[in-house]
């Protein structure tokens, strides 16, 4: 009798602990929700826009940039007067409308015309006809009918929801550029805004990089409620001077908040939107470029996602090292240096990494890799739903000036 009393009065006493920070943590939660301003940066310096020429490569040939040197002429003025006899003669067949659609599904009848094949056809003919938009719309209307009467399109529904013919990638290519003068001088500047402002929240709290869940979002279903405590880490950055790419004015030293659970291509990440913020132009080098030294005194250590020190769990997973893996804290100095060979991403992410999210349900870790069981703290997705609401009010800023407020949903 005795035993049993004490262990009722035991979890009891587990009970209210467990309903102690359950309460704690919804008091957070509506506490930040309510108090919590959106701290957007005013200088988003000038808006990146691309002009026409590269707007066209990067969305006809987004995985192909060895194409990029072939137009070497303007691609709203070409001189019909410098084509030679085979283009103009080509230029006749391709202008010739049943000559065109006869080609088209020709080629798609072939079995070995890939769907990449296809959308390369269908991004070149685009370049040849867009300073024709009338043919390419009529173009368009009999290869959309055509697409329309095959059996094997019995459900109209599901048409278009995948760019596997040349009329799909035709159509989404006439789309950009028709709608590439509006993206410019109507939506360009609030849609970035919007973007740039939803990044600043997000990167204000974890976010997994493996499954892309993060603390702040706007969507239950990519909601990281497996939250670990985490941390702000103010960083002095020290950019490696560029002279081929750099100007005399550029600050190469940066003060830049991470979080500690961040891993180093995260961090890599926002010390290149710090830069960008605060010289107003992008770094001379991409990412997979460059490299994150720590120093410490005359000591210099290289950071990476992986590496030596890499913690593996019981289960042959790699947890991917983070800013307080290395035990980095405030104030220290973080080198940022141009590798010397092979710019690869620093990592290839597969089954094998995990980030803050373990396949193991059942356990959880904190920013040093440590993996803990059984008495952990009970977290449940429904106390992080406030998370959702203190994110909707960047999305209101689509369409706003930076100056006016934003209403808390």
């Amino acid at each position: 009798m005795h035993k049993s009393k004490e262990l009722s009065r035991k979890q009891s006493q587990q009970l209210e602990l467990l309903e102690s920070e359950l309460r704690k943590e919804i008091r957070d939660g509506f506490a930040e929700l309510q108090m919590d301003k959106l701290d957007v940066v005013d200088s988003f310096g000038t808006v990146p826009f691309l002009d026409y020429k590269h707007f066209a490569l990067r969305t006809f040939f987004p995985e192909s940039g060895g194409f990029t040197h072939i137009f070497t002429e303007d691609m709203h003025n070409r001189d019909a007067t410098d084509k030679n006899e085979s283009l103009t003669a080509l230029d006749a067949l391709i202008c010739n409308k049943s000559f065109l659609v006869t080609v088209i599904h020709t080629l798609e009848k072939q079995k070995n015309f890939s769907v990449k094949d296809r959308c390369l056809f269908a991004s070149f003919l685009t370049i040849a006809l867009q300073t024709k938009l009338v043919y390419l719309t009529s173009i368009l209307e009999v290869l959309t009918r055509d697409l329309m009467e095959q059996s094997s399109n019995m459900q109209p529904k599901l048409m278009l929801r995948r760019t596997e013919s040349v009329v799909e990638k035709l159509l989404t290519n006439w789309m950009s550029v028709c709608l590439s003068g509006f993206l410019r001088e109507t939506v360009g500047e609030p849609f970035y805004l919007l973007v740039t402002t939803l990044n600043q929240k997000i990167n204000k709290g974890p976010v997994d990089v493996i499954t892309c869940k993060a603390l702040y979002t706007l969507n239950e279903d990519w909601l990281l409620w497996q939250v670990p405590e985490f941390n702000t880490v103010a960083l002095n950055v020290v950019f490696e001077r560029i002279p081929e790419n750099e100007s005399a004015d550029v600050c190469r030293n940066i003060s830049v908040n991470v979080l500690d659970c961040d891993t180093i291509g995260q961090a890599k990440e926002k010390i290149f939107q710090a830069f960008l913020s605060k010289n107003g132009s992008p770094y001379g080098l991409q990412l997979n470029e460059i490299g994150l030294e720590l120093q410490v005194g005359t000591r210099q250590k290289e950071l990476l996602d992986i590496d030596s020190s890499s913690v593996i769990l019981e289960d042959g997973i790699t947890k991917l090292n983070t800013i307080g893996h290395y035990e980095i804290s405030n104030g220290s100095t973080i080198k940022v240096f141009k590798k010397i060979a092979n710019f690869t991403s620093d990592v290839e992410y597969s089954e094998d990494h995990c980030h803050l999210i373990l396949p193991d349900s059942e356990a959880f870790q904190d920013v040093q890799g440590k993996r803990h069981r059984g008495k952990h703290k009970f977290k449940v997705k429904e106390m992080y739903l406030t998370k959702l609401l203190s994110t909707k009010p960047s999305s209101s800023l689509l369409g706003k000036h930076p100056e006016e407020p934003s209403v808390c949903l």
